[in-house]
């Protein structure tokens, strides 16, 4: 599987999303998780884990997805970690996979901001044909703003994962860890690759 965690709006949970996604990817085949953010938060974070179950690169450049192919031979799969704000680098991200995910909290500001990151993969479509999912996260339990956003996201025609990523201090304070436990992440997965829930 190759897939980009994408949205151009900062703080919506993607190098989380890159890092757990690439741990739980690593338990079916050998993974590579390419931090494509100049400010390099995935890569800061494998600096500072002991050992991660998936390799890290740095490639934070517009031309990624011509130099992906020849960093990716060799492994099952590739998590790209794109930066907010940076059309280039995310544009080339999208060119370079096969799958975009986007993470998205359950504010209207997030859903309101959601646009040019759809108008950019939409531009990507002739050239790249990608799957696209959206992914709630920092989701609030026994809050109405989860619903509702997914209400809105819905009437807009997009695809909604079941699986939401709650708010929880466990996602806030693994930066720099190796994650043991994948959590929602392994219901992300399982939906991303249409496998059954193991219950």
């Amino acid at each position: 599987m190759r897939l980009a965690v994408i949205n151009l709006k900062g703080g919506t949970g993607k190098t989380t999303s890159a890092v757990y996604l690439a741990a739980a990817l690593s338990r079916r085949g050998k993974t590579l998780l390419v931090d494509a953010d100049p400010q390099g938060s995935a890569l800061s974070w494998s600096d500072q884990a002991e050992r991660l179950p998936f390799t890290v690169a740095a490639l934070p450049v517009k031309t990624l997805h011509r130099q992906l192919p020849e960093l990716g031979q060799g492994f099952a799969h590739v998590v790209v970690d794109t930066p907010p704000g940076d059309l280039g680098v995310v544009r080339s991200a999208a060119l370079a996979v096969e799958l975009a995910l986007i993470p998205i909290p359950p504010s209207l500001m997030d859903v309101d901001r959601l646009r040019p990151t759809l108008e950019l993969l939409a531009e990507v479509e002739p050239q790249n044909p990608l799957r696209i999912a959206l992914l709630l996260t920092k989701v609030r339990r026994g809050t109405r703003s989860a619903a509702a956003a997914r209400q809105i996201l819905q009437e807009m025609e997009l695809p909604v994962l079941d699986t939401e990523v709650p708010l929880r201090e466990g996602f806030a304070t693994t930066f720099g860890l190796s994650p043991l436990e994948v959590g929602e992440y392994e219901g992300v997965l399982n939906e991303l690759l249409g496998e059954a829930v193991v219950s």
